[in-house]
């Protein structure tokens, strides 16, 4: 699984090259996640990625709390045919700001 650090993320989301998606629970989404981020619980990649990340050739940033659970969903997501999945870690390391 590709990692990219945030710096290399924001330059993508801001260009808009990129798509930020959030794999944990909806109570933490709510306090605060990547502004624009989709929510996509891990418990729900397998029955609702194709939903929530319809093109499976877009650039998808899949990020958690710690990094462990963007792993396993990025992980999961190429083994569906998503072809340009980067695991972002933890939103722990994100420095850009935050929307509730």
């Amino acid at each position: 699984v590709e990692k990219i650090t945030p710096a290399e993320a924001i330059r993508l989301l801001d260009a808009g090259k990129a798509q930020a998606v959030d794999v944990r629970e909806p109570d933490e989404f709510a306090v605060g996640h990547i502004p624009g981020a989709k929510l996509l619980p891990l418990g729900d990649v397998l029955t609702r990625a194709e939903e929530v990340m319809p093109d499976k050739n877009a650039q998808w940033l899949i990020y958690c709390r710690t990094g462990r659970r963007s792993e396993i969903a990025a992980k999961a997501l190429i083994g569906m045919g998503y072809t340009n999945v980067a695991d972002m870690g933890g939103i722990s390391d994100w420095k850009y700001g935050l929307e509730k």
